[in-house]
């Protein structure tokens, strides 16, 4: 019999401008990813806790690169590769070039690009010519979209390469469904392949005028891919409850070169503040070390028993490392915090947002706005939330961006459409909910990560408040609220690590389990006296409450 102790929720994926991208595809990895960290140990809960994380190292980068054929949607002399669009001419929707701003977004260099927009309900292609290219040398596909607002439960968008003259298109890799930003798509193709040729393809299931898919600067080179390196992905770690003390570790492991791979495993009993013991090689077999060979469903089982190694009741993390890689780029307005001890408090590395989240980013995620009659406005910070529903906002951002979520409810996975009619009712339920402390989605700070933050960090003064010991510069609190009301956020000074508000204006919600029935809120609200906005004060509520004067923010893993 084996308990399922954790399960990494799906492929990680990079996102954002000029990154690379992980794919679905059949046999290749498309330029990787990142190395993840979880800031600070889950809360214990008596039960036997193992954390798995994915390590893997800078990725190299590609200088010599000569084009073979080009299609930037200029028409120059240059743009050699040519390609049909389907449908073409007239059609209720735009499927074609334009040199117009669409969906917030210009071309990636240049004037014109490819675009699509109101797809109502229909599906498009782009395919590209083959094109001959030497089989004794290497080369490479590059191009960059753009996406936003794709629902990765009814949309796609992907892309197919084929290393033949045939007509079928089966080696799909899936896109990103929110970019935001143009985002660079490179894969190595194989060695020996004489021929490459290139279909994208788009399908919007619903109609939405707010829904964008932009391409641009197809280009087939000699040279490598602009970031090659191996990627591990659906990692999955399970103790054996048979009492034989042994591990099960599964995983996934791509290279877009096909090279053999380096694997290696670590352990930290501190909840991934220090990786300090290496298990003995003797208690480790399958599918580590030296010469991994790239594939799927990958296992290694390690004898923590013959080591000493007890589960229950601590908390631990494994690392598993492999060799090359590029990290995730941080969140638009989110702070860098670097891990270490301040006050007593210590956490790894983290990335947090400087603002408390506003109600525009509320209402994108969600629909509708909650807050009322405190101070309404899309600058504002969203109150009237619950724990429940701040948990939620997590996963649907997170699966809006294509980025695996942190949060489960029971068996019932990530994705909140899924989780059972009720399940934010009772607050009882709150314990349903865990978290995925290596997924590299959107989730609350602990209350630990929240604490170091709001003191600032290794930058941390002393400061009584959040980033003073002058309450009127870093807060709106009750003895400067005038008008009563929330105010916008980032409107008073920030602290030591350019955060605002975390004394003052909204409390917001944290992780943390306070005595089994409650959750843990922090920093004061607007309504609120000096006392209640230190970086020390907390209190907490159940998981089902929502007041005007609390709300949230959001964090991310660092790399």
């Amino acid at each position: 019999m084996r308990r399922n102790i954790f399960k990494n929720p799906g492929i990680i994926r990079q996102m954002g401008k000029d990154s690379s991208n992980t794919n679905t595809g059949n046999n290749l990895s498309v330029a990787s990813f990142h190395r993840i960290n979880p800031a600070v140990r889950p809360v214990k809960t008596g039960a036997p806790t193992v954390l798995l994380l994915i390590s893997l190292l800078l990725a190299s980068v590609s200088i010599f690169a000569e084009p073979i054929a080009l299609q930037s949607f200029e028409n120059t002399a240059e743009d050699s590769w040519n390609y049909t669009a389907n449908p073409s001419g007239a059609v209720p929707y735009f499927w074609g070039r334009t040199n117009q701003t669409i969906g917030g977004a210009d071309a990636q260099s240049g004037n014109w690009y490819w675009a699509s927009w109101l797809m109502e309900d229909n599906e498009a292609s782009l395919t590209f010519d083959n094109v001959s290219i030497n089989p004794g040398a290497q080369n490479s596909l590059n191009l960059y979209y753009f996406t936003k607002n794709l629902n990765p439960a009814t949309d796609e968008i992907k892309i197919c390469l084929e290393y033949d003259t045939g007509s079928e298109w089966n080696n799909w890799f899936q896109l990103l469904y929110n970019t935001q930003a143009w985002s660079l798509f490179s894969i190595n193709i194989p060695q020996g392949a004489s021929t490459v040729r290139v279909k994208i393809l788009i399908h919007y299931d619903n109609p939405n005028m707010d829904k964008y898919a932009h391409f641009d600067n197809f280009k087939v080179q000699t040279g490598e891919a602009e970031f090659t390196a191996p990627i591990i992905y659906n990692t999955s770690v399970v103790q054996r409850t048979d009492g034989s003390g042994l591990v099960d570790i599964a995983y996934d492991l791509f290279d877009a070169n096909g090279d053999l791979c380096e694997v290696n495993l670590k352990l930290s009993n501190d909840g991934g503040n220090s990786f300090d013991y290496i298990p003995n090689p003797a208690n480790l077999s399958g599918d580590i070390g030296e010469n991994i060979v790239p594939g799927t469903v990958k296992s290694i089982v390690w004898d923590a028993g013959a080591e000493n190694i007890d589960f229950d009741g601590n908390q631990y993390v494994l690392r598993l490392t492999v060799e090359d890689g590029i990290y995730l780029p941080p969140p638009e307005n989110f702070v860098f915090v670097e891990g270490g001890t301040v006050a007593g408090i210590t956490v790894g590395d983290f990335y947090i947002d400087k603002y408390e989240l506003t109600q525009a980013e509320y209402e994108t995620v969600m629909g509708h706005n909650p807050s009322s009659s405190y101070g309404v406005g899309p600058d504002y910070p969203v109150y009237y939330v619950s724990w429940f529903k701040a948990i939620e906002y997590c996963n649907r951002r997170s699966l809006q961006e294509g980025i695996p979520p942190c949060y489960s409810y029971l068996d019932y996975g990530s994705n909140p459409d899924n989780w059972p009619a009720g399940w934010n009712t009772s607050y009882q339920n709150h314990v349903n909910v865990s978290c995925d402390w290596n997924a590299i989605g959107y989730r609350l700070p602990t209350e630990a990560e929240w604490e170091y933050a709001a003191r600032g960090g290794l930058e941390t003064h002393g400061y009584t408040y959040s980033g003073s010991n002058d309450i009127d510069e870093v807060a709106w609190y009750s003895g400067n609220n005038s008008p009563s009301g929330t105010k916008q956020v980032g409107s008073k000074l920030p602290n030591e690590l350019g955060i605002y508000d975390m004394s003052g204006n909204v409390f917001e919600w944290c992780w943390d389990i306070y005595s089994g029935t409650h959750r843990v809120r922090r920093g004061g609200g607007w309504n609120n006296d000096a006392n209640d906005c230190t970086v020390s004060y907390g209190n907490i509520y159940i998981a089902t409450y929502s007041y005007y004067n609390l709300g949230f923010r959001v964090c991310r893993v660092s790399p």
